[in-house]
């Protein structure tokens, strides 16, 4: 009888050599779900504490990280790594509020410039000279 995995026919599902096998993700537990284990586990025994520790799929550090967390006063859905640096994302709010308004002020200049030239041509349409023309403030210098 052949050995060859793909070639069982003995009732078990054949497996091929191709199969990509899925990733495990890292278990997420709610605050609801971590505050019903801490009360559990505390209200057991040693031996229902293990028992209870088997059937969640958790550590006793697990249970010993909640119990500080509960401790300290943080919240038990207290998310893990780097927290947010409340300065940086202010100055990262700043510079994109400060470009925008550069964008808008070289909107105004541009309008403004159109302006004055409307201005000096319907001035000279009206038969003035460049000489006579009366400047709008803004194009003196």
């Amino acid at each position: 009888m052949p050995t060859n995995p793909q070639s069982r026919q003995n009732g078990a599902t054949a497996v091929q050599e191709n199969e990509v096998v899925a990733r495990v993700s890292r278990r997420r537990f709610t605050a609801a779900e971590k505050a019903r284990i801490l009360e559990e586990y505390e209200a057991a025994s040693t031996i229902e504490r293990a028992a209870i520790c088997r059937r969640e799929r958790i550590y006793s550090s697990h249970i010993s990280n909640w119990r500080k967390q509960r401790a300290t006063g943080k919240p038990l859905e207290a998310k893990r790594g780097r927290k947010a640096d409340p300065q940086g994302a202010e100055i990262t709010q700043l510079r994109k509020k400060n470009i925008e308004l550069e964008k808008r002020l070289a909107k105004a200049e541009q309008v403004i410039d159109v302006q004055g030239k409307v201005y000096a041509l319907l001035r000279a349409v009206a038969g003035e000279s460049a000489d006579q023309m009366d400047l709008p403030p803004w194009q003196k210098r």
